[in-house]
């Protein structure tokens, strides 16, 4: 007897025999081909960088994320996953919504101040909405980024649209609008020779300062890939990103020193495992145009003290977490993380804490509150 599909929203995607049916490998194969020619485009076209960069997301985002350093790519099952790994939403089980603040530099003088939402896959697909804003306090100048993504679990779903055992495959996509404003005013960059024979007599030409301002836009994708255990967690997992699929910024348009920028992508590369009910350790590999390997990073997670209070009950409401990330191009600047979570009832409070080798003062310091329904 030939199989049919089943009758519920997931009809589309499953077959009684848990084979995958030739729409979805044809629309798989669709979405990868579109990938691969963002990125040939980006290459191509990111030789016109202006002469400014945008900062805005290159320290990353949420406290859980950076107290584990970074190493986020295969995990990304809360929130957050919108930066890390969109198709990470589909492996979050909750409706969640998270704020976040962060004092860059340990001196309260740049912070970020990032509010997420996202909701999970229950057949139709996982979305989230996110805020980003970076803000120097002592002058008019902030960085925003909004986000909106979207996933889908292609394989690992039951017919009810819940997670089942077993292997499991998603993609995501997440669509970034930029920008920046600042009453600053600075000096346009040019790049004219200067003349170091300029005799005292001679005036230089008059240089008028402009107000910084951008706009731009950006995609990223990500796959994830895993095998669920039965009690839900996820035994191994293998995750891959691609950020900035483009982005182009446009800084100080109509004016004299209009500037198109394309900026370069990023890939990153994850592979977690959680042997342990609770106990979760990931290694994250970031490259970018023209760098093949440019950081490591390791993390490790581990929630102890089951109580009863938490939710589900059958969660921990302690958990402490750790990292290292090392710059492999170039440098031999190492960063530590820590950091720990408090879980009460659907409330969670997390810290993590960040500081370089180097001794600069380039700590982090990142709260978060979040709370799931």
């Amino acid at each position: 007897m030939k199989d049919e599909p089943y009758t519920s929203q997931c009809r589309t995607y499953y077959r009684k025999d848990g084979r995958i049916n030739y729409q979805l490998s044809y629309s798989f194969v669709v979405v990868l081909c579109l990938l691969a020619t963002f990125c040939s485009a980006v290459q191509a076209e990111s030789s016109t960088r202006g002469a400014f960069s945008f900062t805005g997301f290159s320290t990353g985002i949420g406290t859980r994320a950076m107290g584990m350093n970074g190493a986020f790519t295969a995990v990304s099952n809360d929130s957050s996953a919108a930066y890390w790994n969109p198709a990470g939403l589909t492996t979050s089980l909750y409706k969640e919504l998270s704020f976040t603040r962060a004092d860059l530099y340990g001196l309260d003088l740049i912070t970020t101040n990032t509010l997420n939402m996202s909701t999970p896959d229950t057949g139709s697909g996982a979305m989230s909405l996110g805020w980003n804003r970076m803000q120097f306090e002592f002058e008019s100048w902030y960085e925003d980024i909004f986000l909106i993504s979207y996933a889908k679990c292609l394989y690992g779903l039951d017919k009810k649209g819940k997670q089942k055992e077993g292997f499991n495959l998603a993609l995501g996509v997440t669509a970034k609008y930029l920008r920046q404003n600042s009453d600053l005013e600075i000096i346009p960059w040019t790049d004219k020779e200067e003349d170091t024979e300029v005799e005292e007599s001679e005036e230089p030409d008059e240089v008028v300062p402009v107000i910084c301002k951008s706009r731009g836009y950006g995609v990223d994708f990500g796959i994830l890939a895993g095998l669920r255990a039965k009690d839900g967690r996820n035994r191994l997992s293998v995750g891959m990103v691609i950020q900035d699929t483009p982005t182009r910024i446009s800084w100080n348009k109509d004016t004299e020193i209009q500037s198109d920028e394309y900026l370069p992508y990023r890939y990153k590369l994850g592979i977690s495992a959680e042997p342990l009910p609770g106990l979760t350790a990931a290694v994250d590999i970031v490259g970018e145009k023209n760098i093949s390997f440019k950081e490591l990073h390791l993390g490790v997670e581990h929630w102890i003290f089951p109580a009863k209070n938490t939710f589900p009950v059958s969660e921990k409401n302690l958990a402490i977490r750790g990292g290292v990330a090392k710059q492999l191009s170039n440098s031999e600047r190492i960063t530590f993380a820590a950091g720990v979570g408090v879980r009460w009832a659907s409330w969670q409070l997390d810290y993590a804490y960040l500081m370089d080798s180097d001794g600069l003062g380039d700590t982090k310091n990142r709260f978060s509150v979040s709370v799931r329904f």
